[in-house]
């Protein structure tokens, strides 16, 4: 008689709901663990590109205060930040030329027309 019980407790309505109610609150933790990793792993790898580029910002820095007592860098930045130039130097300016601006103003015109 022992195991017609168990087999009649196991077919009990109540006992299917119980184990139907654990089943589905399993599976909507499983879904809320498995949406919260997605969004870990999604910071972690954002994090590690920006670790990367500050670190190459870093080693960008750290050239740079190596050199600053080396007078070709000195010469370097002063060219280029600063517009210096040697004694007896020319520092050229690129500018336009007027026909290219004319033209320009022309192809608008002709546009609007």
């Amino acid at each position: 008689m022992m195991p017609r019980q168990k087999k009649d407790f196991l077919l009990n309505p109540v006992v299917i709901i119980i184990i139907v109610i654990i089943a589905v609150i399993s599976v909507f933790n499983f879904y809320q663990n498995t949406t919260k990793i997605n969004q870990i792993e999604t910071q972690i790898s954002e994090i590690e590109t920006q670790i990367a580029k500050e670190k190459a910002k870093n080693e960008k820095l750290e050239k740079q205060i190596k050199n600053s007592d080396d007078n070709e860098y000195i010469e370097e930045i002063a060219r280029e930040k600063l517009g210096l130039v040697k004694p007896g130097e020319k520092l050229l300016i690129p500018v336009e030329s007027e026909n290219k601006n004319e033209n320009q103003e022309k192809d608008k015109n002709d546009k609007k027309n």
